[in-house]
């Protein structure tokens, strides 16, 4: 029996006449031994999603779930061409390979899905597609056991250098991220060591044909965004062909340059693009800190921003003439992480009770409050609540129970002396970190601290700026609780895998946690090989309920998707998981 899944790029969710926009996001990204300032979560800060959903002052907010995403659609005909769009990020790495250690945050693959090809586009459900200005179609077929998927690749797409793409680079992607070279440094090697091989079929090279050794379900994730060969085919361009500068690019838009004191990147309109010809002039990507946005934004400096939590940020918003508020459900959550290597964490059962000491529900009514955003406890690790997969796998673990909290505690030898409990001799004190600088990161870590105080357990709060919140504090494990984001792609296991995998020495992956199982690597390796979505899915969710055992890893709640931006401009803005259309991008006048 031969099992076949073709997807064309002429059909399912992608909107020609009117395209619809997202902000293509990634879980934030980090490896222990050498990433300098990650990604992983532009941060503890609640970098959420731009995602979409209208709103004014006047309007309140509905108590339904929120939409998938739903931006400010305006068809192309109607925008006006030409103008410069100001998008603040919250940092420009200079590494600009997304694929790379050192190139994982989430703002890096905005900025540079302007420029590249994203083979595959995902609609508002995470439903993922290819792009056909890239692929005419993309055919995976498995036959005992064997997968082999086919892209065809248009005819009209080319690197600015004049060379088409092919299989060679289809071919070099791979290479750079299978894991089999050391000399390469990826982000991640899920899906692409399952490949055995990479090679032009018998359409000529643009027919792209994948091997894969074992079945890989998600295989959509795969190559997107994909890099030029003549840069990365070799370790040194992988790892430094993309520092400062995007040399050969293929999209919409190209590389103009940056400015280190302005702290800005711009893209300019490729006159090679083959497509829709772009409707604005150029992008201007600026770091700024999230702080500054609200008031920036006020100011006419910058087109949009994400409020995220930030009741200061969403009044602001509301305030500010000409401004829309648009909402919609995001692929962000908010997670709590322990440290299982931690003396005092190593030990599950005082995991346990912490989790059973927070209130999950109060925290996101606290944070979430000055927005006027409904949110409930979030209960699953890899799906959220907007995708088809998604179930509550909570479980006690995720149960607010003080009493129990108390019990487990004692049960594990730390009795309650006074206020707080000791063993030992030694006082069950923790260390939490989170970002400073927003009044709803430290609100929450006081709540959180007013929580453990109740079972006995004395919380130290430090708030550091979000670019050193990783870089000195969560990647080397100077921590003991942590509050953060991950931002979330269509792809449950692809993208969370790295989060969740039992660490191998120094290689602890996304595994800030540090924890994990055989078992749990094992269902998460089937998961990968499944090509059933239904199979899949339970296996997942039985991953799922084991990381919950783990107690190390907590999901809070899904974040808010909530974006200021200017009535005039349109195709983007509350993206969820809905792919942006760069091109179409502009503004109604």
């Amino acid at each position: 029996m031969a099992e076949q899944s073709v997807v064309t790029s002429s059909g399912g969710g992608i909107l020609r006449s009117s395209r619809t926009a997202r902000t293509a996001h990634t879980a934030r990204t980090a490896h222990t031994a050498r990433t300098p300032v990650i990604a992983v979560v532009a941060a503890a800060a609640v970098c959420a999603s731009l995602v979409t959903a209208c709103s004014t002052r006047d309007d309140k907010p509905s108590s339904a779930a929120p939409p998938a995403s739903r931006i400010n659609p305006v068809d192309r005909a109607d925008l006006k061409k030409g103008g410069v769009l100001d998008w603040p990020v919250a940092v420009i790495q200079e590494n600009l390979n997304v694929r790379h250690l050192d190139g994982g945050h989430v703002d890096t693959r905005r900025i540079v899905e302007s420029m590249l090809p994203v083979v595959m586009k995902s609609d508002a459900r995470g439903r993922v597609t290819p792009d056909p200005d890239y692929l005419v179609s993309a055919a995976s077929r498995t036959r005992a056991g064997r997968q082999r998927v086919t892209y065809r690749v248009n005819e009209n797409a080319r690197w600015t250098d004049g060379s088409p793409i092919t299989y060679r680079d289809f071919r070099a992607n791979w290479k750079a991220q299978n894991g089999r070279d050391p000399a390469f440094h990826p982000l991640s090697r899920t899906g692409y060591e399952l490949i055995s091989k990479v090679s032009a079929g018998p359409g000529g090279d643009r027919e792209v044909i994948v091997d894969f050794a074992r079945p890989f379900g998600e295989w959509r994730s795969l190559f997107t965004p994909l890099y030029p060969a003549s840069v990365i085919g070799k370790a040194t361009g992988f790892n430094a062909g993309f520092k400062g500068r995007a040399r050969v690019t293929a999209g919409p838009f190209r590389f103009a340059g940056r400015d280190e004191t302005a702290k800005t990147l711009t893209v300019v309109r490729d006159e090679k693009w083959w497509g829709d010809t772009p409707l604005l002039d150029r992008i201007v990507f600026r770091a700024l800190d999230p702080a500054a946005h609200p008031g920036a934004f006020g100011n006419g400096e910058i087109d949009l921003f994400d409020v995220g939590t930030r009741a200061a940020a969403y009044r602001s918003a509301q305030d500010t003439p000409g401004a829309q508020i648009l909402r919609a459900a995001t692929p962000s959550h908010h997670q709590m992480t322990m440290n299982g290597q931690s003396r005092i964490l190593k030990d599950v059962r005082v995991r346990r009770a912490l989790a059973q000491a927070v209130d999950r529900r109060r925290i996101a009514r606290v944070a979430l409050q000055g927005v006027d955003w409904n949110a409930r406890p979030l209960g699953n690790h890899f799906f959220l609540p907007q995708q088809d997969g998604y179930r509550d796998n909570a479980g006690q673990v995720g149960t607010y129970d003080p009493a129990a909290a108390r019990a487990a505690l004692a049960s594990a030898g730390w009795r309650r002396e006074g206020a707080f409990r000791k063993k030992g001799g030694r006082t069950l004190e923790l260390d939490y970190v989170s970002v400073s600088g927003e009044a709803e990161a430290q609100n929450e870590g006081r709540v959180i601290q007013a929580m453990l105080r109740e079972v006995g357990v004395r919380l130290k709060l430090t708030f550091v700026p979000q670019n050193v919140l990783f870089e000195r504090y969560v990647i080397p494990g100077n921590f003991d609780l942590a509050v953060f984001s991950w931002t979330k792609r269509p792809f449950p296991v692809s993208v969370s895998r790295s989060i969740y995998v039992k660490p191998k020495g120094k290689d602890i992956q996304l595994n800030f946690s540090r924890t994990g199982t055989s078992r749990i690597d094992a269902l998460l390796d089937k998961a990968a090989t499944e090509t059933d979505r239904g199979r899949a899915v339970d296996v997942i969710n039985r991953a799922d309920r084991l990381i919950w055992q783990q107690a190390a890893a907590v999901p809070l709640y899904q974040e808010p998707g909530i974006v200021a931006s200017k009535r005039t401009l349109a195709n983007l803005g509350a993206q969820g998981f809905t792919s942006v259309v760069y091109q179409d991008i502009g503004f109604t006048g």
